[in-house]
């Protein structure tokens, strides 16, 4: 993986094609700030992180903002002394790691979350752990690798956080999309022991229990319980099992069918 990439990501339509067939068209990141300005300050707390979902997020402008936020303030805990896990360079990558895990992302394209395609060589988990490390070496002074223990598994966690599928119900053929299968893990980081326990969900049943939360109806059955997934140390969580998404099934839009 290339830790320094030079970013470009300003283009709001990538082709007249893509329009057609994913209905993308790209927010740039001055409108992308605009808006993310307007959140109150609360959304930016360090532990515990505030965790953020787009449904349909491209290849990353909102994620890229949204996590550099987080990060500056990890950052800013960091130079004050004044963060929940400690004093140290590891007590920060502990919660940069918590930062990371609280982004989440759906995209309908392979291409804007995997990339490694012509035109779309860089894909949304590969911006952010660049990002990851930058911020790692030039506000902590840790130059990280792929054999790192914490880029790892931050690696883990933008593969299984930046999903590729549909968000959508249905899809434009009215076909349903399998959206609540979609998984999704939870993560409880713990600043005393730097640890993390990982328990899986799905989007279904997070749709689902924000619904009821909104409700004032009774309802008899909640949504199924998160399943314990893994506990350890926050750095060793690259050794958790790993998750699988369905695969992308039927078309997208106008006829066009999934490349992946």
């Amino acid at each position: 993986m290339t830790l320094n990439i030079d970013e470009d990501f300003e283009r709001i339509v990538k082709s007249t094609e893509r329009i057609r067939d994913l209905g993308e068209v790209f927010t740039p990141s001055a409108t992308v700030t605009e808006m993310l300005d307007l959140l109150p300050a609360t959304v930016w707390s360090v532990h515990p992180a505030k965790n953020f979902l787009e449904p349909a997020c491209g290849d990353g402008n909102f994620l890229v903002d949204v996590l550099a936020r987080k990060l500056h303030r990890v950052g800013e805990g960091f130079r004050k002394a004044k963060l929940p896990a400690g004093k140290s360079v590891e007590a920060a990558q502990f919660h940069g790691l918590e930062a990371l895990a609280s982004v989440y992302a759906v995209d309908i394209s392979a291409d804007n979350i995997i990339g490694g395609t012509p035109g779309h060589e860089i894909g949304a988990r590969a911006r952010l752990l660049s990002d990851f490390a930058r911020w790692n070496q030039e506000v902590l002074g840790k130059r990280i690798n792929d054999r790192s223990l914490i880029l790892r598994s931050a690696t883990w966690v933008t593969d299984h956080n930046l999903i590729v599928g549909n968000a959508m119900p249905r899809d434009a053929a009215g076909q349903l999309t399998q959206r609540d299968d979609l998984p999704l893990i939870e993560y409880e980081f713990r600043p005393a022991d730097r640890t993390v326990v990982l328990r899986r969900t799905s989007l279904g049943d997070v749709i689902e229990a924000s619904q009821v939360a909104a409700s004032d109806a009774l309802k008899l059955f909640g949504p199924t319980e998160p399943a314990h997934l893994w506990e350890g140390n926050a750095t060793s969580l690259f050794q958790a099992d790993r998750v699988t998404a369905p695969r992308l099934r039927g078309p997208a839009r106008n006829g066009a069918r999934h490349a992946r």
